[in-house]
């Protein structure tokens, strides 16, 4: 009666799992050596080492937030292909999507206090971190509409199957 759901061509969405894989792989290399570089920084600008350890902390947790937030669209797409995005867990996906945003940006704003109370950041810093707060802030909200969106075709299908 229902015909299936329109899906991606499967070439896209393996080209795309890949390039998330990949970028996932990144991630957590980065993670992995972020402690070597900094300490090396710390070496390299020793005016700047009493910054080592909070700057350390908020960009693991900034690339781990990252990390996360691939992780998620990894299934969400997924569940794309499969056909099996009008979900309930669907929507907890979009919701850690969300987190991670809110949580990078106020991860940002930990930064800034960080360098700014060592007094090491210069102007071109603070907009870099302004922008990326912006950003962050723009695909927050741009995910609150697509949540929307979800949980309104969740709905629907929900609707269309007591019917049936």
């Amino acid at each position: 009666m229902f015909s299936r759901s329109p899906q991606p061509p499967l070439p896209l969405v393996v080209v795309t799992q890949a390039a998330l894989g990949l970028m996932l792989l990144v991630g957590i290399a980065t993670i992995a050596l972020l402690p070597a570089a900094s300490a090396g920084a710390a070496v390299d600008l020793p005016e700047f080492a009493g910054l080592r350890l909070p700057l350390l902390a908020l960009a693991i947790a900034f690339t781990a937030l990252g990390v996360i937030a691939l992780a998620m669209i990894v299934v969400l797409i997924h569940r794309i292909h499969r056909g099996t995005i009008l979900t309930r867990s669907s929507l907890r996906r979009v919701d850690i999507l969300i987190a991670a945003s809110i949580g990078g940006v106020a991860l940002v704003l930990a930064a800034y206090v960080v360098i700014s109370n060592g007094q090491s950041g210069f102007p071109l810093l603070v907009i870099a971190q302004a922008l990326t707060c912006l950003g962050l802030t723009a695909v927050a909200c741009i995910t609150l509409v697509l949540r929307s969106l979800l949980r309104t075709a969740i709905s629907i299908r929900t609707e269309l199957d007591e019917v049936i």
